[in-house]
């Protein structure tokens, strides 16, 4: 296995069946063709005590030198570092770039969206326009269509609600989703992998195991062909901990997957011991971080967990 897959196993994160999580409610709004889910908690993040004390200050002064932004921002009345609660991305397997929706739980002022949106498609109709779409209910609903330049897709977005705004390439995405009372997933498996998401984590993830390979080289195919699902998780406090589980397809297949992680990681140990000659912060903190994961096989479950100690995200956060 190569060092770039193993630091992808070991940064996914977990919530398999084998790991004691808090049950998640899947979302109404995941698209019916969803087989890949990532869910970040932003309050979490955001309010935990590393974000406080070693990136919110720099983020802030980042977004304060951006004069554009930070007019749109106050016109719509809108904070991201308070006002955004979770972000969910959701797609189906392979690569069609029209595929896909992205969900914003939070705080939005729907009239001042509006108003924002409808004096940007009257001044500068080729960056913005305003579909109006019947909805289930006799009446209609707003979506915009937003220019992200000439050789780029269109995007489309629409707020439902004072507490949730949708985006997706795909206008169908959009229309779909307006329309949803309840989720209604096709892929089983996704389903279940769903309703054990722990939502108080940071960062969640899960996969099935054929989107993982669908439209995939033949090394990945080669890779994930003995996984069934990946599920996890990122916990961010005042360390950062991250537990991954990979659901193979037999117990056989489990233990297959634990050596090629096992010499994946020694092999990324290796290769970041050489590196670290360069004295670099990074590269200490994320050899740290391959240094502390340890692996094990429960039946057809392998268990990855890792941590990142408070001392080494300062230090990576700090510039050479």
């Amino acid at each position: 296995m190569s060092l770039r897959h193993a630091v992808w196993l070991s940064a996914i994160g977990v919530i398999w069946a084998v790991v004691p999580v808090r049950a998640g409610e899947v979302d109404k709004y995941l698209p019916d063709d969803t087989e890949m889910v990532v869910s970040v908690n932003v309050k979490q993040i955001v309010e935990s005590e590393l974000f406080k004390k070693n990136i919110e200050a720099k983020a802030r002064e980042a977004l304060k030198n951006q004069d554009e932004l930070q007019d749109a921002l106050k016109d719509l009345g809108f904070d991201p570092f308070t006002d955004i609660e979770r972000v969910i991305a959701a797609r189906p397997a392979g690569a069609e770039p029209d595929r896909g929706l992205l969900i914003v739980h939070g705080k939005f002022d729907l009239d001042r969206f509006q108003a924002k949106a409808e004096k940007i498609a009257k001044d500068q109709p080729d960056l913005l326009k305003v579909h109006k779409v019947a909805n289930n209910a006799g009446g209609k609903f707003l979506v915009y269509e937003v220019a992200l330049g000439e050789q780029a897709p269109p995007l489309f977005v629409a707020l439902p609600n004072k507490s949730t705004l949708l985006a997706s390439p795909g206008k169908d995405y959009i229309v779909d989703a307006f329309k949803k009372d309840k989720p209604s997933l096709k892929n089983k498996d996704i389903a279940a992998l769903l309703e054990r998401m722990n939502d108080k984590q940071g960062v969640s993830v899960a996969v099935v195991g054929e989107a993982l390979v669908k439209g995939a080289s033949a090394e990945v195919k080669d890779l994930f062909s003995k996984v069934d699902a990946v599920g996890g998780g990122v916990t961010v406090g005042d360390e950062i901990k991250i537990e991954v589980a990979v659901s193979a397809k037999s117990a056989g297949d489990a233990k297959a997957i634990k050596d090629e992680l096992d010499g994946g990681l020694k092999q990324a140990r290796l290769t970041l011991a050489a590196l670290a000659f360069a004295d670099s912060k990074q590269i200490d903190a994320l050899l740290d971080l391959v240094n502390s994961v340890k692996a094990s096989v429960k039946e057809k479950t392998v268990l990855i967990k890792a941590a990142v100690s408070p001392e080494a995200v300062e230090n990576a956060l700090k510039k050479d």
